[in-house]
């Protein structure tokens, strides 16, 4: 974990954990295929770049557990809870409600797109605001 942590406090990474194939598809249903648009590419880094990614998400996960940062309704890289726990639950609060009479519904959205757009220097400013681990930040 020493090494992930260097990896991101240095920002400096190993050349062959940079680099990455990539491969351009064409999207299906354009008309023009001149346009760059009309493209999408799909990358892989090499398998030690996933390694220290996969590494640094974890220690940033169990950082915000740690500092109770995730919300109970958190499942979502918090370790021993996974989307079979979410659904038993949201199943379990819609059959309570049933029995009362109620009404249940439930809303599930996927923000996982809305992080790429994400500011970073906003992003890096939040996390020392709440005291993150700095070698991880």
């Amino acid at each position: 974990m020493e090494l992930e942590k260097a990896v991101v406090r240095t920002g400096r990474h190993q050349a062959e954990r940079k680099q990455a194939s990539v491969v351009v598809i064409r999207k299906p249903g354009k008309d023009h295929y001149s346009k760059v648009k009309a493209y999408c590419s799909i990358s892989q880094l090499s398998g030690m770049g996933n390694v220290v990614e996969q590494e640094v998400a974890e220690l940033l996960a169990e950082d915000a557990d740690r500092r109770g940062l995730l919300s109970d309704g958190q499942y979502g890289s918090k370790k021993r809870r996974s989307a079979i726990d979410a659904g038993a639950i949201m199943v379990d609060r819609a059959h309570a409600a049933w029995r009362e009479g109620h009404i249940a519904s439930v809303l599930l959205m996927d923000i996982k797109a809305a992080f790429p757009s994400v500011g970073r220097g906003r992003l890096i400013l939040r996390m020392r605001g709440k005291g993150m681990d700095g070698d991880l930040i």
